[in-house]
């Protein structure tokens, strides 16, 4: 996941990585009349404390609703919303089921 400088819109501060951000992601759905439709998910940095303006690194998402998110796959770019502009952009690498 690359989060955009301050200076591009983006986030002003860095996030924690320990799983408490729930933002919102565009992954493709459309309301009935063709808007955004975001789905929300958990968002854990992997192998780091934090996750700061301008930096790159990978993440683990936990979707609210994961059957929303099924389409997916490897290769596939969503980005995350947390106000306007998106607030970071990220790409799959790696889906797995939901854990029961």
């Amino acid at each position: 996941m690359t989060l955009p400088g301050a200076d591009e819109g983006g986030r002003r501060s860095a996030f924690s990585g320990d799983g408490q951000l729930r933002p919102l992601w565009d992954i493709g759905h459309r309301t009935a009349d063709g808007q955004q439709d975001l789905n929300i998910a958990r968002l854990w940095v992997e192998f780091e404390p934090q996750l700061g303006p301008g930096e790159t690194a990978d993440v683990r998402l936990a979707p609210l609703q994961p059957e929303q998110w099924q389409h997916l796959k490897p290769g596939d770019v969503v980005t995350m919303h947390e106000t306007q502009p998106a607030a970071g952009i990220a790409e799959i690498i790696e889906v797995l089921p939901p854990r029961a």
